[in-house]
């Protein structure tokens, strides 16, 4: 089935307005689960309930209200926010080019889609192509869900990859958590610059890795509607037995028996075996 778009507009590039639909680029697998009440395993209800009027209330008689004083708000209607005089409410307002690069990731949140409304394929293609040719990225904004969104734009895969973001001031410095930093020894940071290029891979294939704890936890309600048994097992946090030295040598020779166990035989000259050995060499030394 084809997904449902979750916004339409258009994308302005100067005087060119482009009529597209924004469409939602991930799908979380998150495994969902309801309150039920312990002693009879009725799933729990969560009224919404006015203690003024002493009743349930339904949510055609909710309105939003804004804060402005001890138990008082100031009401809010839909139209407040409809009508406001912001061009990114029905726009997609492009306003710059950069390099991505230049783009702090702290700022990245949110991926969506962008495809053309069929009048617009023309336009679309060109500014796609045009992205993708010169390899720059778009700075946008976005009205949606009540919110002006700060916003990326690229080329990605013959659609436009939007990927909203974080406003400057919504960043945390991270001086907040920042330690300092100590010393450490050539041997030190040769071992665990050996132990970082023993982890390398060519490609960044995420595809490879799954949710381990959600296949577990799959695992484990299909076992309880089988009435299978099964054991329970306990984690305990893992507590460091060895110091930095050990624990680098040991984490670089356990990945060298998976890594390069099959090129023994032909271990070219300055491969990990030999590092190896020679950082072992410095270590007696």
């Amino acid at each position: 089935m084809a997904p449902r778009s979750i916004w339409k507009g258009a994308m302005g590039f100067g005087m060119v307005s482009v009529p597209v639909k924004l469409y939602s680029a991930t799908d979380e697998k998150t495994v969902h689960f309801n309150q039920l009440h312990a002693d009879c395993q009725t799933r729990i209800q969560m009224p919404r309930w006015c203690p003024t009027c002493d009743r349930k209330v339904e949510q055609s008689e909710i309105v939003k209200g804004y804060p402005i004083g001890d138990e008082k708000w100031l009401v809010m209607d839909s139209a407040d926010f409809t009508s406001l005089p912001v061009k990114s409410l029905k726009t997609i307002d492009v306003v710059a080019f950069v390099e991505g690069n230049q783009i702090d990731p702290r700022h990245y949140n949110k991926p969506y889609f962008l495809a053309p409304e069929d009048a617009g394929v023309k336009a679309f293609s060109l500014f796609l192509q045009a992205m993708a040719k010169v390899n720059m990225v778009g700075i946008c904004k976005l009205g949606y869900r009540e919110r002006e969104h700060l916003a990326t734009i690229r080329a990605f895969g013959g659609v436009i990859l939007l990927q909203t973001l974080y406003y400057a001031d919504e960043l945390r410095n991270p001086d907040e958590v920042k330690v300092k930093m100590v010393d450490v020894s050539e041997r030190e940071m040769e071992m665990a610059v050996t132990l970082l290029q023993t982890l390398q891979q060519p490609t960044a294939n995420l595809g490879q890795y799954e949710d381990e704890y959600r296949n577990a936890l799959l695992e484990r309600i299909q076992a309880k509607l089988a009435g299978e048994a099964f054991t329970i097992s306990e984690t305990t946090e893992e507590k460091p037995e060895m110091d930095l030295i050990d624990a680098l040598m040991a984490s670089i020779s356990a990945e060298k028996q998976k890594v390069e166990a099959p090129k023994a035989e032909e271990a070219p000259v300055g491969s990990l075996n030999e590092r190896i050995a020679s950082i072992k060499t410095a270590e007696v030394a």
